[in-house]
């Protein structure tokens, strides 16, 4: 009872929205031309079974849709683009494939619903001049994740280092980088800590997958490959875009104490949030007013029925007296 204020309070408070942050990405990317790309979307749970989708143009009300998913798990493929669905993960992929220059532009990550649809901009830069010649390994120059996020980063190589091991390595300088997940050589996925990598051999790429993400992982990683010699890496700058701070716990700084007596223990002092202090008053309420409302009734109902009219038997009168 005390909560039904709370959502038209939300609904007042500047900054907030149902909608915000329902679909997210990378802001931006890189991919190298006559390469590929991928970017990772990311959606909330209420999004699972929408369909998703890969928009060109730098006007989202006028955007081109390029790839649709079907509201299923299924890839589907469009020219050079494809897209899947993993929505046990709650993200989907987007792979853009034999990158042209004039392939750069804004594109969006987006979510098709009654009404006006979600979207997300990510900025694609395509890096000139790379050729399988010049460059064994690639990936894109910049990306970036949501805080408390995941992201993906695609990294391409060769054909000449199919059995190889490929790795995600951290720090500005490529000779003292430290190796935070390495792949056997095979395409079994290896998972260490919060990052993990898996090699697709067919297609000549590895993804890197970072979960949990924090302030602190922003930094300058490296597409790597592992050889005799010295070894092939590509540098990429991943940022970390801050998440939006939530209106109503950034003004709820109230913590209630309240004590339960148990049998095991006869005082338990827990810490409640505010919203389950409120939860616990409205509770205690509703039993007080089912426990007291019949007890009152019942009094009631006792007095009135003492205080009753009386009703008083007729005297016999006796038989007038004849004398």
């Amino acid at each position: 009872m005390h909560l039904l204020w709370l959502f038209p309070v939300l609904l007042w408070l500047p900054g907030y929205s149902a909608a915000q942050n329902e679909v997210t990405g990378p802001k931006t990317t890189s991919g190298p031309e006559r390469g590929s790309l991928t970017v990772q979307c990311n959606y909330t749970s209420g999004w699972k079974t929408h369909k998703k989708y890969w928009c060109r143009g730098a006007v989202w009300s006028s955007c081109k849709t390029l790839v649709k998913t079907t509201g299923s798990e299924q890839e589907v493929k469009k020219d050079r683009v494809s897209i899947r669905d993993d929505q046990e993960n709650l993200t989907f992929m987007v792979t853009m494939e034999d990158l042209r220059r004039d392939d750069a532009d804004i594109y969006w990550c987006a979510i098709e619903r009654v009404g006006s649809d979600h979207g997300f901009s990510v900025d694609v830069t395509i890096d000139p001049g790379y050729s399988a010649a010049q460059n064994e390994v690639t990936g894109p120059k910049t990306t970036s994740g949501p805080e408390r996020g995941s992201l993906t980063v695609q990294c391409n190589y060769t054909s000449g280092w199919k059995t190889h091991k490929k790795y995600w390595c951290r720090g500005a300088v490529w000779s003292s980088c430290k190796t935070l997940v390495k792949t056997t050589g095979s395409e079994q996925e290896v998972k260490e800590d919060r990052v993990s990598i898996r090699d697709d051999q067919e297609n000549l790429t590895f993804m890197v997958t970072m979960e949990d993400l924090r302030r602190d992982d922003a930094d300058i990683y490296w597409c790597a490959i592992e050889r005799v010699g010295s070894d092939h890496g590509f540098p990429v700058d991943v940022t970390i875009d801050p998440a939006p701070e939530n209106p109503v716990t950034a003004r709820t700084t109230t913590v209630t104490s309240i004590t339960v007596k148990t049998a095991s223990n006869p005082s338990v002092t827990r810490t409640t949030s505010p919203l389950e202090w409120s939860l616990f008053s409205s509770t205690s309420f509703l039993i007080l007013v089912f426990l007291e409302v019949p007890l009152l009734l019942g009094m009631l109902s006792a007095v009135l029925w003492v205080n009753r009219p009386q009703r008083c038997p007729g005297r016999r009168r006796s038989p007038p007296d004849e004398n």
